[in-house]
């Protein structure tokens, strides 16, 4: 199967497609509705954790529902969320080790421009030369893990197992994968643009219609990026 055969399957929207994308809007509905509320700070840091937490488990139910019927032409909304519970802290740990190691980077990127502000320009050059280069490996390594969630919940392995597995088959297709990154990043870049355009101020019309586009891109994206692996880890 060609990349551009996956992208079109991967956009098929049909009534499974339709059903989880109304999952995904649902999320996404209330958790804006309830965090939108005057609430003290206290009240609304808890229900952001909460939400974030919420959030990793509608993800990894979909996912699962989605892999379901891709790789083994079953579809169970019910089922998929009882087996959301079991991949539950599996991704989540992933999550926070991306997301953890992404933070060193960060920082590490900060402090260098904090030094870069007080250096001349020589030494500002050698400075911004040495930070490229210096974070560029530990980012490709942390994109290719990119495949590890897929992979828990696809192959039923365990974290590092996954990240390993990741690693070779991004390896292997980094170039498609990057092709595929490409071609979804534009779309999802509009999305979130309108929801900054279409953040609440009394249009609720139009924020829940930017709340179920994201919805049904979250679904296209990941029938694409599901198809390209089933495809792929075969050969």
């Amino acid at each position: 199967m060609t990349t551009v055969d996956i992208i079109k399957k991967g956009v098929i929207f049909r009534q499974k497609e339709f059903l989880l994308s109304l999952c995904v809007f649902a999320y996404l509905l209330v958790s804006f509705s309830i965090l939108s509320l005057k609430l003290s700070e206290g009240y609304l840091l808890l229900l952001q954790v909460f939400f974030l937490l919420f959030e990793n488990y509608v993800t990894v139910a979909v996912y699962y529902g989605i892999k379901e019927y891709i790789f083994e032409g079953k579809f169970n909304i019910p089922g998929m969320f009882m087996k959301a519970g079991y991949f539950f802290f599996r991704v989540l740990s992933y999550k926070l080790f991306a997301g953890f190691f992404a933070l060193l980077l960060a920082a590490f990127c900060m402090s260098m421009i904090e030094l870069v502000k007080s250096s001349s320009l020589a030494a500002a050059g050698f400075v911004t030369g040495f930070t490229i280069l210096w974070i560029a490996f530990p980012v490709y390594l942390l994109l290719l893990t990119f495949f590890a969630p897929l992979i828990i919940i696809t192959e039923d392995s365990l974290v590092f197992s996954s990240v390993r597995a990741s690693v070779a088959f991004m390896r292997g297709n980094l170039a498609e994968a990057v092709k595929l990154v490409l071609v979804t990043a534009p779309f999802w870049a509009f999305a979130l643009f309108l929801t900054r355009v279409y953040n609440g101020k009394g249009l609720y019309l139009l924020t829940g219609t930017v709340f179920y586009l994201i919805a049904v891109l979250e679904i296209i994206t990941i029938r694409i990026f599901l198809l390209f692996y089933k495809a792929r880890r075969k050969e």
